[in-house]
């Protein structure tokens, strides 16, 4: 017992002498450790259809325009058109309209020229103007009107132009000139751009213009 006291004693001493001599020891609390489960993850939300912008399409740029088949014909965009504004169809184009190809469609009514933008993807109209005829149009009965009937599709005429005039696809462009309807393609040729005139109802190369 005398040995247990004198062991305290001790102990008692030596710690005061920690404590007046700014020496004490440092007691450092440890927390308890924790098991947090994780955060559920949060799904993503499905986009919604009716955002969509229209403006945009699905086909990239450097599709191969001679294989592909748009959801939207340029009949069905000349008939889009038609239902927003009653007047001739008198030429058609198709073109990359910034992030969309898209077809533009022009018709004449008596006193009215009307433009739509259809995108070929989508089929929905992604800009419409209307104005006065005037210029170089006189206002009457409209001139230059098209049948569809008979006409080749866009990928004939854009094969046929690709092979006079070897290079890329850049638009074309189908009215009639001098009587005869035909289609217009621009090929990119790297330093310069070439436009061939096939005929919209034979296929034939009409003119190559360098």
């Amino acid at each position: 017992m005398r040995h247990v006291a004198s062991t305290l004693t001790i102990a008692g001493a030596l710690g005061a002498v920690l404590l007046f001599s700014g020496c004490a020891p440092t007691v450092t609390a440890i927390p308890p450790e924790t098991s947090e489960a994780p955060s559920p993850s949060t799904p993503e939300a499905a986009p919604d259809a009716g955002t969509q912008d229209p403006s945009v399409g699905a086909t990239p740029f450097d599709v191969d325009l001679t294989k592909t088949e748009f959801a939207t014909s340029w009949r069905d965009a000349l008939a889009t058109g038609a239902t927003a504004f009653d007047g001739e169809p008198v030429s058609v184009s198709f073109e990359w309209n910034r992030t969309v190809w898209a077809y533009t469609v022009k018709l004449l009514s008596a006193d009215e020229v009307y433009l739509a933008t259809v995108n070929a993807d989508t089929g929905e109209i992604i800009g419409e103007w209307t104005k006065p005829r005037g210029g170089g149009g006189r206002a009457g009965t409209p001139t230059g009107v098209f049948p569809a009937d008979g006409v080749i599709e866009p990928s004939a005429a854009i094969a046929a132009a690709l092979t006079a005039a070897q290079g890329t696809f850049e638009e074309w462009e189908l009215e009639q000139d001098n009587g005869v309807l035909a289609y217009e393609v621009q090929i990119d040729q790297g330093n310069d751009d070439v436009d061939v005139r096939i005929d919209a109802r034979s296929g034939k190369v009409l003119e190559i213009d360098n």
